[in-house]
């Protein structure tokens, strides 16, 4: 008659030796393996914590058409907001007076030869002139090369009364001819700003500067 074979009292073979609880109940008393289990509680969820959203409160944004782009914004203060004509993405915080907008379009170059170093400038350039009839009281304060992540690009930095703002052409590499341009501008108020709008300014240039190319986290 065929017979059952008795059923083992716990999932490890005994070849593997005793598994873990058994081994914490061997070394630990009852109350020391309180202690043991809420150690290994608080770990399991600080590691939850970490692999669903890292800690930091940033949201990612996805641009998954060409270009594409991720970046990072607290939703608090610097919500994504519906793109403007022209926009990929556009970003906007304000606290009283004070108003903030990160915008990102695309760009293309025409056909070139050599390093894209060349080509930037010419169109920052253009992009400056085209400000300065859009802004009264325009003033470019500082151009040069810039690197966002790695990528090549050209920035212009500027203000125009109230108004600050840095625009940069980016290309993903060297060679390419399309890319984006991203923009930064901060309108500040009549009055000295407190450590609250200092606090959101630094939030939204850091959205500003999480820009990068491709579908990873920055």
């Amino acid at each position: 008659m065929a017979t059952t074979e008795e059923a083992p009292r716990g999932l490890v073979l005994p070849e593997y030796g005793p598994s873990a609880p058994e081994l914490v109940r061997r070394r630990f008393s009852p109350r020391a393996r309180k202690f043991v289990y809420a150690g290994i509680a608080l770990f399991v969820i600080a590691l939850v914590a970490v692999i669903a959203g890292r800690g930091d409160g940033l949201a990612e944004y996805k641009h998954r058409s060409s270009p594409q782009f991720t970046m990072l914004h607290p939703p608090s203060q610097v919500p994504r907001v519906e793109p403007g004509p022209g926009e990929l993405a556009r970003f906007r915080s304000q606290r009283g007076g004070l108003r903030m907008l990160v915008t990102v379009r695309r760009l293309r170059l025409p056909a070139y030869e050599g390093s894209v170093a060349g080509v930037l400038p010419v169109l920052a350039d253009r992009h400056a002139a085209a400000l300065a009839r859009e802004l009264p009281g325009f003033r470019l304060r500082t151009d040069g090369k810039a690197r966002v992540n790695d990528s090549p690009g050209y920035q212009l930095r500027y203000r125009a009364g109230a108004t600050q703002g840095t625009d940069v052409f980016v290309v993903p590499e060297d060679g390419d001819r399309e890319g984006v341009v991203l923009s930064f501008r901060q309108r500040n108020p009549p009055r000295a700003l407190g450590e609250p709008g200092k606090a959101l300014v630094k939030a939204t240039k850091k959205t500003f500067r999480s820009f990068r190319f491709g579908l990873d986290r920055p």
